[in-house]
């Protein structure tokens, strides 16, 4: 498969490395920043603000520290917290996942703090209520550290969005191809029955049928689900040969831990998008999950010079390994470094045509911002899980180049 505007994958087989295994639970994160901090409001004073609008607390606090880690590792630990002579600042609020006060805490940040930049949220549904008053505001550049729903896009979109993440196109489509020519030309759908799941079930099929490929069943499941054993039955029923799948979390260590339990891994392959077997998850998925499949933007075991060195550089500041959050928390730095120094003035609106287009070193590939949306152009990895010394872990098998995705009609 071709996708638009991307060359062939090229084949990277990578190696077993050993590393630090991960640990469970987020480093602590010290000293918060107040409200009434200095800075911020297109650059006019001697510091620069960054405002988090993230879950602090509940089932996605652990996503949100991530990003944060990943921020201020690049910020603070590796620019001494300046940017081109100017104090780095920070403020953060507690989404949890409600839209309603993530809309209310973007609102305050561009109102009352002037943060130069907002980096989150984790949910789409958040950054969606988001979306209007950072649209209206321009007042600041939004980069949206993990958010993935492509019609954040397609829908209105602005000038002031960067995706330092990555959008669901991006984390399914591009495996279909992969799935048809090496694993199996049939495949069933199973995935968790919220927008995001069926967003990236709807855009795998359509990819994979492109491809000529048949998709035999669709089988959803509602997010918190315990017990799998009734979908489990019908993906056995479907006859097919693969399985592709979306859960996340809790979820897809229980998906994946029945699966295998159910025997199903003795006769179908699963395959799925790269939150299903993360870094995450692995360690309370174990052997249940080796000689499955799946496609993700950032691999912490990925066998590149620049990636061992963020690895190594996370792993001593914050005594664990780099999850995709905090790669993507890290990329959000990294941009807004860029943005700060690339700039002919300091108005955010010069920030954002510094922004736009550019490249940045990246621990997972290649990326660079697409002019027409702000989106990610990315290489990303295809990964099969295996048993190390240290493990099971994500081997990189292919690596698709410079994955770009469609435009959804924007065109900034």
């Amino acid at each position: 498969m071709r996708m638009p505007s991307e060359s062939m994958p090229s084949e990277k087989r990578s190696k077993r490395y050993n590393r630090r295994k991960f640990l469970a639970g987020s480093a602590t994160l010290a000293g918060v920043s107040v409200a009434g901090c200095l800075g911020g409001g297109g650059g006019d004073s001697d510091s620069i603000k960054v405002g988090f609008v993230l879950p602090f607390s509940g089932t996605y606090s652990f996503l949100g520290e991530s990003i944060v880690n990943g921020v201020k590792l690049r910020l603070d630990q590796q620019l001494g917290g300046e940017i081109d002579g100017k104090t780095v600042e920070y403020v953060r609020q507690d989404t949890g996942a409600d839209p309603a006060t993530g809309a209310s805490i973007t609102q305050e940040f561009l109102q009352s703090e002037n943060v130069d930049f907002i980096v989150g949220p984790v949910s789409s549904a958040v950054a969606s209520a988001m979306k209007p008053e950072i649209a209206s505001s321009g007042s600041a550049i939004w980069l949206n550290a993990n958010a993935g729903n492509y019609k954040l896009v397609e829908d209105s979109c602005t000038q002031y969005h960067f995706r330092t993440s990555f959008n669901t196109w991006q984390t399914s489509a591009p495996l279909a191809s992969y799935v048809n020519d090496n694993i199996a030309d049939n495949v069933v759908l199973s995935y968790a029955n919220y927008t995001f799941g069926q967003q990236s079930k709807n855009l795998f099929r359509e990819e994979f049928e492109s491809t000529g490929g048949t998709v035999v069943d669709e089988i959803g499941a509602p997010l918190g689900t315990s017990d799998y054993s009734s979908f489990l039955q019908e993906i056995e029923n479907s006859g097919a040969d693969a399985v592709f799948s979306f859960f996340a979390g809790s979820d897809a260590v229980n998906y994946i831990n029945q699966f295998s339990s159910f025997g199903l891994n003795e006769s179908m392959t699963q395959t799925g998008s790269g939150f299903l077997l993360s870094a995450d998850t692995l360690a309370a998925q174990g052997t249940s999950a080796t000689g499955m499949y799946s496609l993700l933007h950032y691999t912490p075991t990925k066998q590149t010079d620049r990636n061992q060195a963020f690895v190594d550089a996370y792993s001593e500041q914050y005594d664990m390994t780099p999850n995709v959050y905090a790669c993507q928390g890290y990329d959000s730095g990294l941009a807004a470094e860029m943005a700060i120094n690339e700039a002919d003035g300091t108005d955010t609106d010069s920030r954002v045509s510094a922004l736009a287009g550019q490249e940045l070193d990246s621990p997972r590939g290649y990326f660079r911002f697409k002019s027409e949306t702000h989106d990610p152009v990315m290489d990303m990895d295809i990964r099969e899980v295996v048993e190390t010394d240290d493990g099971v872990q994500n081997e990189v098998v292919e690596t698709l180049s410079r994955v770009e995705g469609p435009t959804w009609g924007c065109s900034l």
